[in-house]
C-alpha cells in the first residue's frame, strides 16, 4: 500500500492520556476501567484523530481497528459478545458522546475539558483532509439511494478525492472483500449499524487490505440529509440524542430509553473494582 502525504496538516497533537491500560500496579486486563470499557479510552478532538491516522499511515501500519464509544455501543459491549471481542481487538477508541465523558471520569479520568467528538458532526471535515493528503477512502454501509446521493454530492464538492462507496445490504462477502482490497483504502468506514458492522469486519478483516478502519453508524444518512442531523450546538451540550429520538422515536427509543438502565449493573461492579483498587494504592503510598 503507498503512502500518502506525511503532513498530517492538523496542528494538533494525536495522542493524548488514555482511561485504561496498567496502573496502580496493575495489569491492563486487571484494570477495571479497560474491563468496563473493553478497551483503553483515549479522548482526542476531530483535528487530533485526523492527526492519529495520520500517524497510523505514515508508519505504514495495517488492520487498524480506531473504535469509538457511545452509551450503545458501551451496552453492546456487555451484551453482546462479537461486541467485546471487537473493543478487545482495537488499537484506539475515542469518546464520542456526552456520557462516556462522564464516566471516564467516574475511572479516574482527570482531564479538564475533555474532548470528545462525533463523526457525523465532522464527515466533511475527514472529506476534506483525505483529499488534501491523497488518503484512498473505502466508505461501506446506508441504503442504495443514500450512496447514489453521496456520491454525487462528493464529485461534486470534493472533485480529486479518492473515495469509493458501496451500500450495505448485499450477501456476497468476497465480492465485497475484493472491492475494498481494490481501493486498498488508507481509511476503511464500515456504517452498517451495530453489531453488525463489528461482526461483519471481524469475520473478514484477515483478508482485507486497509490501513485504518473506523466505525461511521448512519454517518452517511446525515450527512446525505436522509436522517435529520442535531444541530451542533446541540451535540456540543450532550442534547443530540434527545433531537434523534424526537425525530425517530420508533427506532431509537429503546436505545435511549431503556439500554442505559442494562448498564448500571456492570457500572457499579466494576466501579466497586476500581475504587477498591484505588485505595490500595493510597495505602501503598
Amino acid at each position: 500500500m503507498s503512502r500518502p502525504s506525511d503532513d498530517n496538516g492538523s496542528g494538533e497533537k494525536a495522542q493524548g492520556a488514555s482511561v485504561g491500560g496498567a496502573s496502580a500496579g496493575t495489569s491492563g486486563s486487571d484494570c477495571p476501567a479497560t474491563a468496563y470499557f473493553g478497551t483503553q479510552m483515549t479522548p482526542r478532538t476531530a483535528e487530533q484523530w485526523l492527526a492519529f491516522i495520520g500517524e497510523c499511515l505514515a508508519l505504514s501500519r495495517q488492520r487498524q481497528i480506531c473504535a469509538c464509544h457511545n452509551l450503545h455501543s458501551l451496552y453492546l459491549r456487555h451484551t453482546v459478545p462479537d461486541m467485546a471481542t471487537f473493543y478487545a481487538r482495537s488499537h484506539d477508541c475515542y469518546i464520542d458522546g456526552m456520557p462516556i465523558r462522564l464516566l471516564c471520569r467516574l475511572f479516574g479520568a482527570r482531564w479538564q475539558n475533555t474532548p470528545r467528538f462525533s463523526l457525523m458532526d465532522h464527515f466533511p471535515q475527514l472529506l476534506e483532509h483525505a483529499r488534501r493528503h491523497q488518503w484512498r477512502l473505502f466508505y461501506l454501509g446506508s441504503s442504495p439511494e443514500v450512496v447514489a446521493s453521496a456520491q454525487a454530492r462528493i464529485e461534486h464538492q470534493y472533485a480529486g478525492l479518492d473515495i469509493r462507496l458501496h451500500h450495505g445490504y448485499f450477501n456476497d462477502e468476497a465480492q465485497i472483500a475484493a472491492m475494498i482490497n481494490a481501493q486498498q483504502p488508507h481509511l476503511l468506514m464500515i456504517g452498517m449499524g451495530m453489531p453488525r458492522q463489528e461482526r461483519w469486519l471481524l469475520r473478514n478483516i484477515d483478508q482485507l487490505d486497509f490501513a485504518c478502519v473506523t466505525q461511521t453508524g448512519a454517518t452517511l444518512d446525515y450527512f446525505t440529509g436522509a436522517q435529520a442531523r442535531p444541530p451542533l450546538w446541540m451535540s456540543k451540550a450532550g442534547l443530540g440524542w434527545l433531537y434523534r429520538l424526537a425525530h425517530d422515536p420508533r427506532r431509537l427509543w429503546r436505545r435511549y430509553l431503556v439500554e442505559p438502565w442494562g448498564l448500571l449493573r456492570p457500572t457499579v461492579t466494576h466501579w466497586r473494582r476500581f475504587a477498591a483498587q484505588r485505595n490500595a494504592s493510597d495505602h501503598r503510598h
